[in-house]
């Protein structure tokens, strides 16, 4: 009765062994069921190293199927173009850490949020056309006695990431080359203080990274500025423009840490880099052109120097040529005068006389020779001026040439109202009484 009693209650109450086995079953469907829908591609491996998990997500990463991989060791040369143990692998293996991570050529770390777990990054090129770059993770399972019963693994592709990235690095090195290689000085500004330049700005300053590096812009300036403005107060009306997002462009005088100083263009702008805002400030040196624009303003000073002097010089030419003009009238006149008070006279008496045909041929030839030399120094018939004093002989001269009566009367230190009365006298004596003739006109015609 008692061995009846024995098998009812072995029946009634299985054994721990079976229950055991039942939640461990369990515990795995579970645990296939999680995997399965996990988007992140992941496979399990048993103490053996054998395969009792491999995802949807792992099937679409490496394009085997579960079915060829569970209880297989396949996952070995799933991800490599030879065969190799992965990180699941060495953790069940006990692998120390120093020659796990050397295992993976220093790419792997210890994981900071899994217990003896790793991570790392590496390039596949087996996986896809062109390889994919895979962030991994691997830690140990481990049973109720905390021996490791097994590992698991886990895959990312992080390959547009790590394109990004390259491509970010690649534009970020092209634009240090631009940056670098500018003709230019550019300062890099963050609340007023610099926090990178270029190897132009270093030149320029005569100066060093570590030393430009959290300087402001006032440590780089003297007190005052060539206008006269205080350089302080300058920055801070420049800095309050910036702030409101005004572009600036204008002139500057820069202190290098020698002593010496040099004038420059400055553009200043604003703009943000991933949420902060940095100022941007251009400086070109300006002190040759400076200096050019300063020579060439002093040889204009001294040309235009110059060109007042020669101007002087010319009135006064012109002056002392008028004045000889005058006393050449005044020669010709006097001798036209003289001729006719002291020779004319007796010449036409002589034409009176009874003389001989060779006497009269001599006087023609004398009189014929007068009238030459007369002609030489009067452009009018010295006939018409007969009558002229010496006065209105020059005076006729002068209306011949053009001149009018305010012109004549300075030449000749008269009043213009004695040139006008010389004139009313000359058209009088030359028969214009009364008459619509211009004078000029009729001198000139005189000559012909």
């Amino acid at each position: 009765m008692k061995g009846v009693e024995n098998k009812q209650t072995l029946k009634a109450n299985p054994t721990a062994n079976e229950k055991d086995a039942s939640s461990c079953r369990e515990a795995h469907l579970n645990l296939a069921q999680i995997l399965e829908g996990n988007p992140i591609p992941t496979f399990v491996v048993n103490a053996q190293c054998r395969i009792t998990h491999w995802n949807r997500a792992c099937e679409l990463l490496t394009g085997i199927p579960a079915s060829e991989t569970l209880g297989t060791t396949r996952h070995r040369d799933a991800f490599y173009s030879h065969k190799r143990e992965l990180m699941a692998d060495l953790i069940v293996n006990r692998t120390c850490s120093d020659d796990l991570i050397m295992a993976y050529g220093g790419k792997v770390k210890d994981c900071r949020h899994t217990w003896n777990g790793y991570e790392g990054e590496d390039f596949f090129p087996k996986l896809g056309e062109n390889g994919k770059w895979l962030f991994f993770t691997a830690a140990p399972l481990t049973d109720a006695d905390g021996n490791i019963s097994g590992a698991i693994e886990t895959f990312q592709d992080i390959t547009d990431k790590r394109m990004a990235e390259q491509e970010l690095r690649a534009s970020e090195s092209r634009y240090r080359q631009l940056f670098e290689s500018a003709n230019d000085a550019i300062f890099l500004l963050k609340d007023g203080f610099i926090v990178d330049c270029n190897q132009k700005a270093l030149a320029l300053f005569n100066s060093s990274r570590e030393v430009m590096t959290g300087l402001s812009p006032l440590d780089l300036s003297p007190q005052y500025q060539a206008d006269g403005i205080l350089s302080e107060d300058e920055i801070s009306r420049t800095l309050e423009l910036l702030q409101q997002n005004k572009p600036q462009f204008f002139e500057w005088r820069f202190l290098r840490k020698d002593g010496s100083r040099f004038d420059a263009e400055v553009s200043l702008n604003r703009f943000n880099i991933n949420g902060s805002l940095y100022g941007l400030s251009i400086i070109r040196d300006i002190s040759l052109r400076k200096k050019m624009i300063r020579t060439i303003e002093e040889r204009q000073f001294a040309l235009d120097e110059k060109s007042t002097y020669l101007e002087k010089v010319n009135q006064a030419l012109k002056a002392s040529l008028d004045h000889r003009e005058v006393e050449k009238r005044a020669v010709e006149e006097n001798m036209l005068v003289n001729l006719k008070r002291f020779v004319f006279p007796y010449l036409g008496e002589l034409e009176t006389c009874k003389l001989g045909s060779e006497a009269r041929a001599y006087l023609n030839i004398v009189q014929t020779n007068l009238n030459d030399i007369v002609s030489q120094f009067s452009k009018t018939i010295f006939s018409k001026y007969i009558d002229l004093t010496p006065t209105e002989v020059r005076i006729a001269d002068f209306i011949r040439e053009g001149k009018n009566s305010k012109e004549i009367a300075d030449m000749l230190a008269l009043s213009p109202s004695s040139i006008q009365w010389h004139r009313k006298n000359i058209r009088q004596k030359l028969g214009l009484t009364n008459k619509k003739l211009n004078l000029q006109t009729y001198l000139n015609s005189l000559s012909e």
